[in-house]
Order: C-alpha cells, then sequence, then structure tokens
C-alpha cells in the first residue's frame, strides 16, 4: 500500500512537471506578430534539430528557443547541448530564407544585388563566446560568409572557394560591440560581397576570387549559431533582433 501510494505520488509530480513545461511554451509571444516571417525557416537546437516551416510561423510559432519579447525584439536562444543539423557539430536557432516557401530548391546568385540589413545584440554567450549572428551560405555547397560574434569583437569569415580548399578569409571589425545593440548589413552586388557593421565596411570579390561561386545558388541566414557544443545544460547563446530585412533586386 505504501508503494503504490510512492508510485501515484511520483506521476502527479510528472503530470504537474508535463503540465508547467506546456504552460511555459504557451507563455511565450510569437516573433511573427512584429516581423515578417513569410520567406522564412527555422532551425530549432531541439534534439532532432527540428525546422518550423513559413506557414508555421506566421500562424505564431513560438517556443523557448525563438519568441517575441517584450521590449518588441525577436530572440534566438541555442543551448550548447542541443541538438545539431547533420554537417554541423554546434546548435542553433536559426532562419534561413526561402524564396519560395513552399521549397528549399529555388535560391539566389551571386549576379544582381541581394542584401540583408539587421540589428541585433547578443545577451549570452557559451564558453567559447562565439556565436554566428548573420551568413549567406551555398546550396549544396560551403558558407560564402559567416559573421561572427567573437568576445565582444565582430568577425566576417569568408570562404575563398565553394568547394576544396577550406581556406577562410578573415576581417576582424574595429569597433567593439561587446553586448550593446549594433547594426549589420551583407550585400552581394555582381560578384562582390560587401560587410558593414556600425559604419566600417569591408569588400571581397569573390567571384574573382574563385569563378565557381558564379553557378553557385545562395541564400542569408541570421539568428543565434553557437560556436560551441560543451558546457552545462544551462549554458547558451542567446541574441536579441530589432531589425532583419532582405532586398533583392537586378
Amino acid at each position: 500500500m505504501h508503494r503504490s501510494i510512492l508510485c501515484l505520488a511520483s506521476l502527479l509530480l510528472v503530470l504537474a512537471g508535463c503540465r508547467s513545461e506546456q504552460q511555459d511554451e504557451r507563455h511565450y509571444m510569437a516573433p511573427a506578430a512584429n516581423y515578417d516571417l513569410s520567406h522564412w525557416k527555422l532551425t530549432l537546437p531541439d534534439e532532432q534539430a527540428s525546422e518550423v516551416r513559413p506557414d508555421a510561423l506566421k500562424a505564431g510559432y513560438a517556443s523557448r528557443y525563438f519568441y517575441l519579447a517584450d521590449n518588441g525584439a525577436m530572440v534566438f536562444v541555442a543551448p550548447v547541448r542541443g541538438g545539431t543539423t547533420e554537417n554541423s557539430d554546434y546548435p542553433r536557432s536559426e532562419l534561413r530564407e526561402l524564396l519560395d516557401p513552399s521549397r528549399d530548391g529555388q535560391n539566389w546568385f551571386g549576379q544582381g544585388y541581394h542584401r540583408l540589413m539587421a540589428a541585433c545584440r547578443v545577451l549570452r554567450s557559451p564558453s567559447s563566446e562565439k556565436i554566428i549572428i548573420g551568413q549567406i551560405h551555398g546550396y549544396d555547397a560551403r558558407p560564402l560568409i559567416k559573421l561572427q560574434w567573437d568576445k565582444g569583437r565582430l568577425k566576417a569569415l569568408i570562404k575563398r572557394h565553394p568547394e576544396g580548399s577550406e581556406e577562410d578569409l578573415i576581417h576582424l571589425f574595429t569597433t567593439r560591440v561587446n553586448n550593446d545593440l549594433f547594426s549589420y548589413s551583407i550585400e552581394v552586388r555582381d560578384g562582390v560581397l560587401s560587410v558593414e557593421a556600425n559604419g566600417e565596411r569591408f569588400q571581397h570579390d569573390f567571384f574573382q576570387a574563385d569563378p565557381a561561386w558564379r553557378a553557385v545558388p545562395l541564400y542569408f541566414k541570421a539568428g543565434a549559431y553557437v560556436q560551441d557544443a560543451e558546457g552545462g545544460a544551462a549554458e547558451v547563446g542567446e541574441v536579441q533582433f530589432t531589425e532583419l530585412q532582405v532586398e533583392h533586386g537586378e
């Protein structure tokens, strides 16, 4: 009889915990209330590295990994012990641009004009103090550019080649941003990459560096992609975005 009472008590505690977790998830506000997410999908740092499609984001998706803060900012949270995508060792809460919301295969090329504009601040960082906050990634190829918050400084990590050599071109921005709000833009104009942060601008002709980039489909990414997979369960990267816009032109 005593054992039965203990089992019942344990069951009630588990159920109460589940209800509490569900209530926790329900109280988050959806970023789609303030931001146009109709051309983005979200990768989560849960065990399966799940994806949330644009229709679900527009319908009001929010969780402890992605929510609207009281100040109206869009918050990305990635624990270092989170799940990872197939080709990465690190977890992320990160948006991926979709030109066609129904499929991933339609992307843009380095010809023409393409620009990502954002404003954000890093609230929490993992032990490595490194978080990717913006990217141009190649479809079935390497990322052209990863903009990394690195111990309070911004660093542009640029791949010289879409395949083959792993060699990076690295530009360290002069101004420290620390945990303050800052703005950045990542722009491509006819094969020339321009990265600007707080008024400082860096350019790289990636078509000249390797003409193979001309045939690589590209897309923007933004969020919190922690460059760390160690540490306790409470160790996270957290980034707040107050602006996120994309432009494409001829």
